[in-house]
């Protein structure tokens, strides 16, 4: 289905908020709700529980129905506010849930995306959450339950797979945002960083572009799911290591649980590296709409010794090759391009990866 026409479905009965977090089996809704230019809110969320409560601040100030988006991995950031506030037993607010099938049984797809791909029915169908396969549905029953869901204050869940959506032709950015991409990037961390130095890296792109440069595979550990989880991951690893530790983040990762940067102590042997280029790239390059005005205040707030903000190659790479000179923990962000590479390696035998990284002193 075309997502003009799958938006005017809920155009019609009146469902005018959506809030969520993009999912690349959503990406083609997604952006067409950062641009168009029907009477609706729109509020990209950076978690999938944000999404929630901003849609339960809707339902409670007009009444209607709220719109939530989501991944099916990211259901469990979701479950505190949809079964502790939404649920019929509670405050009995109604909700529609789009939730990106990614796993879907019958389908090739990560190992990451598998579990939940499996238990995700059974998990709504536990919360009393009615589900539907939305291949098997027409407009008229798509248009039916969502007249339902107002009628009988009701939470239903959509399950989308990525076959729904009308797949577009991607245009190739002729225009040059910022001077460095990702590739070049993570190349400078590579080519730079001290031997005694592990690396953790974000789901997505971040992990699977360390992998294209097959220099230091076995002092990586690749988040290849856990979004927003990258940097608890790192600070988890310290008292028990002699080494440093690189957290290799995504803007996206960053704002999804800001939370965590609380927890950082001058005492952490810290590089933050933050590759931003403003969007959630990886599940259909979706621009992200929300943002910290300082980041530089922020990183000081938070406790990391030095900020640097870095425009071009030239400034990533002195700061690398003299990274020694620094006190950690330090905050490096770097402006990047989205990159038209789609062929990257994805991480394979995870359990081999754990091992490796684990045995590296």
């Amino acid at each position: 289905m075309k997502a003009n026409n799958f938006l005017e479905l809920f155009y019609k009965q009146d469902v005018r908020f959506f809030s969520g977090v993009p999912d690349s089996c959503l990406s083609s809704l997604s952006n067409l709700l950062l641009k168009t230019k029907k009477k609706i809110s729109h509020v990209m969320a950076p978690n999938e529980g944000a999404a929630v409560s901003l849609g339960i601040g809707y339902h409670l100030s007009t009444n209607k129905v709220p719109c939530i988006y989501m991944q099916n991995s990211g259901f469990g950031n979701a479950t505190d506010p949809i079964t502790n506030l939404c649920h019929k037993t509670v405050y009995d607010i109604p909700l529609i849930l789009l939730i990106g099938w990614r796993g879907k049984p019958g389908t090739n797809d990560e190992p990451q995306h598998l579990t939940q791909g499996k238990t995700i029915r059974n998990t709504l169908k536990s919360y009393g959450i009615k589900y539907y396969d939305i291949q098997k549905l027409s407009e008229k029953k798509i248009s039916d339950i969502i007249r339902k869901t107002k009628l009988k204050n009701q939470i239903n869940a959509f399950l989308v797979d990525k076959e729904f959506f009308e797949k577009k032709t991607k245009i190739i950015q002729k225009k040059k945002k910022n001077e460095i991409y990702r590739s070049d990037a993570i190349k400078s961390l590579i080519n730079h960083i001290p031997l005694n130095y592990k690396i953790v890296s974000s789901t997505g792109f971040n992990s699977r572009e360390i992998m294209k440069q097959k220099k230091i595979t076995n002092k990586v550990f690749y988040m290849i799911g856990a979004m927003g989880h990258t940097l608890s991951v790192s600070m988890g690893m310290f008292n028990t290591i002699n080494k440093n530790v690189v957290c290799v983040d995504g803007d996206g990762s960053f704002y999804m649980h800001l939370g965590s940067f609380s927890l950082l102590n001058k005492s952490h042997k810290l590089i933050y590296y933050l590759l931003d280029n403003q969007s959630h790239e990886s599940v259909g390059e979706v621009r992200l709409n929300y943002n910290i005005n300082n980041i530089k205040s922020f990183a000081k707030a938070v406790g990391f010794r030095k900020y640097i903000q870095i425009l071009n190659l030239s400034k990533l790479n002195n700061t690398l090759r003299n990274i020694k000179k620094f006190k950690l923990p330090i905050f490096i962000h770097v402006m990047t391009n989205i990159e038209q590479n789609r062929n990257l390696p994805r991480p394979k035998n995870l359990t081999k990866i754990k091992k490796e990284f684990i045995a590296i002193k």
